[in-house]
């Protein structure tokens, strides 16, 4: 354990902010809510759609997927000074989230948009994004990791900027390709959120 930004009092923040949204989220939806956010958002993604654009959008939405993040977790379980430290909490939280994000969405049972063409081919229920949850989870928890241990300043940017892209635009080009919900991303970035905080609290880690 190392000193941090994040003490124990701004990971209890960030973990009770992130059930309460999440817990927000899904009251609205069970109410029938949910449209008016969803609707005007969403609608102005899809008004974003150009043909080379969406190719682009549907090849980064695959960095969100369980096979992106499980190769990522191979590599860095493979690396001694990673493995212990990041690698295994990670993996160990990733696959967590993965079962817990199973359950919910069979629990609500939310049918995937059914008014716009989809960009790309996805089953099952929409509520939570699973790649949302996965993308900040993950790529939030390697955001931690760089911020800690890359001493130099402006490759230490550059990762975090990349690592920021990957935490909310995966979400983001769920929207855009017509597969999720905004109250869906948002639940999802809640509860990967809440996760980020547990895990660090139990592995001892401070970012």
């Amino acid at each position: 354990m190392y000193n941090s930004p994040m003490d124990k009092r701004t990971r209890l923040t960030i973990g009770i902010a992130g059930l309460v949204v999440f817990a927000f989220a899904l009251i609205l939806l069970l109410s029938g809510h949910t449209s008016s956010i969803d609707d005007p958002i969403r609608h102005w993604f899809y008004d974003l759609r150009r043909d080379g654009l969406n190719d682009v959008i549907a090849v980064f939405t695959l960095l969100g997927n369980w096979q992106s993040i499980t190769a990522i977790c191979i590599v860095l379980l493979l690396i001694p000074g990673s493995r212990r430290s990041f690698a295994i909490p990670a993996s160990a939280g990733v696959l967590a989230i993965t079962i817990l994000n199973k359950i919910i969405k069979h629990l609500v049972q939310r049918p995937r948009p059914d008014d716009i063409q989809f960009l790309i081919n996805e089953g099952g229920f929409s509520f939570p994004s699973g790649h949302s949850i996965a993308s900040m989870f993950f790529y939030g928890l390697l955001l931690c990791l760089v911020l800690l241990e890359v001493k130099n300043k402006t490759l230490k940017i550059i990762l975090s900027v990349i690592l920021i892209i990957l935490t909310f635009g995966i979400g983001l080009s769920r929207i855009y390709l017509g597969v999720h919900y905004p109250t869906d991303v948002l639940a999802g970035w809640a509860l990967g959120a809440a996760g980020i905080s547990i895990v660090i609290a139990f592995a001892h880690r401070e970012c």
